[in-house]
């Protein structure tokens, strides 16, 4: 529970008169903006406004007068030092009336700093579970700044329910807050009719000729592409001219998924065709999602109490999707907050033994397990650490070591050391969720505490819950530079989405934005939404799908991206010395080769500049026939040789021996019954051509 200063004062806006302030406020927002008809959630005066304010934490806040602003009071705010989260410290004001969902919501407030430097978190929030209705921080000015945020509320309040506020201990810092004003226009107006400060109808970068793109587009057609070099030759190893040759993509080698509903998937208790079918096939032209991460599934706690099945049913679908082409993550292995640990662990926190035995048969039953070690290859070892402090306060009472953030270093070396071919993440929602806070110096802190210890992390995860004011697009960019020089270390983007409350044009273009600044990134490997429908999303705001599963804005532009603009699909003709250049993106592509009503299919994994040879021979297109009349023997052989056994009626034979990529190897005539052929091959698979006066057929060879 957090501890408020003073009680709370409940006055309505009909103890008295409006005063000059809100009176002028309601004027104004008439006349520049055509907006009335509006209710006061908050007192009607500044004065019992002020009355009402709570205050909490490790802050001093003074009363003062002024005559020559458009408000007469203001709070002066002195933090004295930064607290372990911004919300240690802070001030708001509870509704005086009832909101209900969908109500247009406008606030207002003016603020300036008056240290040198402030970062100030600004919310509206439900009183009981602090869901935030919007939550962002704020530097302010040393001048006096009037701030407007407008929103479409959530959620239903009684009186009192819905706060508006300020948090303070990000920093050491002096601020000083007047005018704190809300109104309900309920839906007389569009969200976009309202001003604010903070639009959720704009972003830095948003711009189609804004100078991050272009550079985006150089990096993207550097690093996600490679050449290919294409030979197509007849069997004899000469060239073939004007032979088409078609190159299309399969499956991106970068990571394009989704946190996925286990249960949802075949034999589980929810399960859902329709869910399970988008999976594999978003767009209806059979392109699906390459990576997927289970949302809860693995969580201890879930996992243990069976949240959503059985393990076994867990596995089952970890399995389906491994079978399907679907990389699967695993998250998490240790999420060291109260609210996510097992019952157990909470009440044994001062049994460092009891800690330690739980901890490492979590890690060794998770990462020995006998299906999942085979499917699972990249685990969030640890997740959100820098406010989820429960076993490191816990471990700080083990007098073997320093500060209890030692028991990260024994997490990562014990999974290491159980299989040295993982690839190890710590994941977390600091930096581009709190940008410059001091949460991100602590995150930052323990991140060079891991690194200086050499403890064997791989990867870090971005989580990328985007707030209902996007950061802008340099900003992010600026975020993976400063992480990936730092650490040197894989990145990605771990568990997108975005507030509600932006709007969803907006939506659409930030996903392709964050999207594209992603792909572009040297040290980036996936993108990963957070759930891609809104039947399963912990926000109903999926980025993908409407719950009756039509297409959103933001889905367009995800399949755009992921399966147009960034997917290979194009056809050429070799030149005459029978070769054709592409410049593919990297993934799996199926070459097609056609010449003289000749289809040879060649299917190729690209991740780098690369050639290949491919033979045009009428193998490809001879039926099997009389496959009982004529033997191969032995088959398989291991000697490297051959004969063949046929029926009388066949004499003297011409045989023909391909490799497996169709290639012509040896041509033997006047072959007899019993006459040994083929010496000295390797290992594998041939196709053996017999020609006879009646027919042509194809054996196959084995080669031990």
């Amino acid at each position: 529970m957090r501890l408020l200063s003073v009680l709370l004062i409940f006055l309505t806006c009909t103890l008295s008169a409006q005063d000059d302030y809100t009176t002028n406020l309601l004027t104004d927002l008439k006349d520049q903006y055509g907006l009335e008809g509006g209710s006061l959630l908050l007192p009607n005066t500044e004065e019992l406004v002020s009355e009402s304010i709570i205050t909490y934490g490790n802050i001093m806040v003074r009363d003062a007068a002024h005559g020559n602003q458009a408000f007469s009071r203001s709070k002066e705010v002195s933090v004295p030092s930064a607290g372990n989260n911004p919300w240690d410290s802070g001030m708001f004001a509870g509704s005086s009336n009832s909101v209900t969902s969908g109500d247009l919501i406008f606030v207002t407030f003016w603020a300036r700093q008056k240290s040198s430097s402030s970062q100030v978190f600004v919310f509206a929030e439900d009183a009981i579970s602090f869901d935030k209705e919007y939550y962002f921080p704020i530097s302010f000015t040393p001048d006096w700044t009037q701030y407007f945020v407008a929103f479409n509320s959530n959620d239903s309040y009684n009186v009192d329910r819905l706060r508006f506020g300020f948090q303070f201990s990000s920093q050491a810092q002096e601020v000083e807050i007047a005018g704190l004003l809300a109104l309900n226009y309920k839906d007389n107006f569009d969200l976009s009719d309202l001003p604010s400060s903070f639009s959720p109808f704009d972003y830095e970068g948003r711009d189609l000729d804004a100078p991050w793109r272009a550079l985006a587009d150089a990096r993207i057609e550097q690093i996600r592409k490679s050449n290919l070099e294409i030979s197509v030759l007849d069997k004899n190893g000469n060239p073939v001219n004007d032979a088409s040759v078609r190159v299309e993509m399969q499956k991106h080698d970068f990571g394009f998924g989704s946190a996925l509903v286990t249960c949802r998937f075949p034999g589980n208790n929810c399960f859902d065709q329709t869910y399970v079918d988008k999976v594999l096939d978003l767009d209806g032209e059979g392109h699906g999602f390459n990576v997927g991460v289970n949302e809860n599934a693995l969580k201890w706690r879930a996992w243990e109490q069976e949240w959503l099945g059985t393990p076994e049913e867990m596995v089952a679908a970890f399995k389906w999707l491994d079978e399907q082409g679907v990389t699967m993550r695993g998250h998490n292995l240790i999420w060291p907050g109260s609210d996510f640990l097992p019952t157990d662990i909470n009440e044994n926190l001062n049994d460092i033994d009891y800690l330690r035995n739980r901890i490492d048969a979590r890690i060794e039953e998770m990462i020995n397990h006998p299906e999942l070690s085979t499917i699972v290859r990249d685990w969030d070892v640890l997740n959100e650490i820098t406010t989820n402090r429960t076993l490191e306060s816990a471990f700080n009472n083990d007098p073997t070591l320093g500060n209890g953030r030692e028991l990260y270093s024994e997490i990562f070396n014990k999974v290491r050391d159980l299989d040295p071919t993982l690839e190890l993440y710590i994941n977390d929602y600091m930096a581009i969720s709190l940008g410059s806070s001091n949460l991100v110096a602590r995150y930052k802190m323990f991140l060079d505490e891991l690194r200086d210890a050499d403890v064997p992390f791989d990867g870090i995860g971005f989580q990328g819950h985007i707030g209902s004011v996007p950061n802008s697009i340099p900003q992010v960019e600026q975020i993976f530079n400063d992480f990936y020089q730092r650490y040197g270390k894989r990145m990605k983007i771990t568990e997108y989405d975005i507030n509600p409350a932006v709007d969803e044009a907006i939506q659409a273009d930030y996903m392709r934005d964050f999207l594209t600044i992603t792909f572009s990134h040297p040290g980036m490997d996936a993108f990963i939404l957070w759930g891609f429908w809104d039947g399963n999303h912990w926000k109903d705001n999926a980025p993908l799908f409407y719950q009756d599963w039509t297409l959103k804005p933001s889905g367009e532009s995800f399949i755009q991206k992921v399966f147009n603009d960034w997917w290979t699909d194009e056809t050429d003709s070799t030149d005459a010395n029978g070769q054709v250049t592409f410049r593919p993106f990297k993934g799996q592509h199926i070459i097609t080769v056609t010449k003289d009503g000749e289809t040879v299919e060649t299917e190729v994994e690209l991740l780098e500049d690369g050639e290949i040879e491919i033979i045009l021979s009428d193998i490809s297109n001879t039926i099997e026939v009389g496959g009982d009349q004529f033997v191969l023997s032995p088959n398989p052989t291991d000697e490297g040789a051959f004969s063949i056994d046929f029926p009388s009626g066949y004499s003297d034979l011409t045989v023909e021996l391909y490799d497996i990529n169709s290639r012509l190897i040896g041509t033997y005539n006047s072959v007899t019954q019993g006459k040994s052929i083929g010496h000295d091959l390797d290992s594998g698979l041939y196709l053996v051509k017999l020609i006879t006066d009646d027919a042509d057929f194809v054996k196959r060879l084995v080669v031990k």
